[in-house]
Order: C-alpha cells, then structure tokens, then sequence
C-alpha cells in the first residue's frame, strides 16, 4: 500500500475517532446530567474539566493555543512516521492526535473538556484520553520493541 493512501485512510480513522468521542461526549452530558451510574470501582459520572491532563492548569488562556501548537506537532510526527516506514510509532501518533483533537474540540466549542469514565482511585476521563493512552503506549513499543511493534515494511 502506498503512503498517501496510508495517509488518506489514517485521516477516515482519526476523524471518525473524533466523531466518536463527541458522540460519547454528548451521550454522557444528555444522559447523566443528573444521574451519575456506578458499579463498584468503576462507572459513569459526568464532570467538566476545565484544565488539562487530571486539571492541570484550569482557566488558563493559554493553554489551548499551546495545545494546537502540540496536536500540530504530533500530527506531523504521525506522518513523518509513515513516511519514513515506523508504521507503528505513526499509528500511536495518530492515535494520540485524535485524543487530542477530541478534547480540543470541547476546550474550544464550551472551554471544558467533558469527563464521563470514573475509575475508583484514579480519575474521570473521557474516550479521547483512552486514545491518547494508547497511542502513547504503542509509541513506547514502537520505541522499546522495534522488530516486534515497529511494523516495519
């Protein structure tokens, strides 16, 4: 397959990615505005973030024109990635950027990110931040593991 249709297909996926977690988004915000579902350590309660990562730097103007510098960049990362053949490290930057994207989407549109999966102990995030997790994870593969999670061609 060739890079520009890698590159073409990977957009289809990060924006259907992004269509997702808005929907999810939305879905939480119409159906546990008043009504939060828990079941033992795990469950679904609605909050609005207003900073990043756990709440870090909440009510900052600058942090979402520091953000889209850093999507812009992982963005790129992702296709010089493919270009270059780390098919693996692409994929997890792919993923990352439709994380980030997500929650982009929410910082700018209502100037808070919707959170939605609880986890006891841990935190409330939303499906944008299980894709950012995960493709750091396969980042970190990619690097650590190159012959098994490189996916070179």
């Amino acid at each position: 397959m060739n890079k520009m249709s890698a590159l073409l297909r990977w957009s289809v996926v990060v924006a259907l990615m992004i269509l997702a977690d808005q929907a999810t988004k939305w879905m939480a915000r119409r159906f546990l505005f008043q009504h939060a579902a828990t079941a033992g350590p795990v469950g679904l309660v609605l909050t609005m973030n207003k900073g990043v990562a756990f709440g870090l730097f909440g009510g900052r103007q600058w942090v979402v024109p520091v953000n889209a510098v850093l999507g812009a960049g992982v963005f790129i990362a992702a296709i010089a990635a493919l270009y270059r053949g780390d098919r693996g490290l692409a994929h997890g930057f792919f993923l990352i950027f439709a994380g980030f994207a997500g929650n982009f989407v929410d910082r700018v549109v209502a100037g808070q990110v919707t959170d939605f999966l609880w986890v006891r102990g841990w935190s409330v995030f939303n499906m944008a931040d299980c894709l950012v997790t995960t493709g750091a994870i396969l980042c970190g593969l990619a690097l650590l593991f190159p012959a098994r999670w490189g996916f070179h061609a």
